[in-house]
């Protein structure tokens, strides 16, 4: 397998910063879900306090609207949870062929990360 070593790190270096874009989108979808979820329950609260007043009409009317919320807000969380499988194995992928492309510099890093995390747990220690 000839590579050519400049190109190797480049591809390298490319599907590290492709990983790290997709873990800050799936960090953005997690909170936009949360935050729908959020404003899901602080609608169905407030519809079920309005319907309260209204007898049981209104109240089983609000019922049925937050459950199509509700419906809507799982589909999203479902469509997510596949979003963030596709992305979890491009990014293993990517990791991998980082690995793959440059061991010694990945060595290097997962040697100073457990130096730093070792020092840390001493000063702790200590502390």
């Amino acid at each position: 397998m000839n590579m050519n070593p400049t190109k190797a790190t480049s591809n390298g270096a490319d599907g590290l910063e492709r990983m790290t874009e997709k873990a800050h989108s799936l960090v953005e979808s997690k909170d936009q879900v949360v935050s729908d979820f959020k404003s899901l329950l602080a609608e169905g609260e407030a519809m079920f306090k309005n319907a309260a007043g209204g007898g049981n009409e209104a109240l089983a009317a609000a019922r049925d609207q937050f459950k199509e919320q509700l419906a809507t807000a799982k589909a999203r969380y479902c469509e997510l949870e596949e979003a963030t499988v596709k992305q979890a194995k491009r990014a293993v992928t990517a990791a991998d062929q980082y690995v793959h492309v440059n061991p010694w510099s990945s060595i290097a890093v997962a040697g100073g990360i457990g130096l730093v995390a070792g020092l840390l747990i001493n000063l702790r220690r200590e502390g």
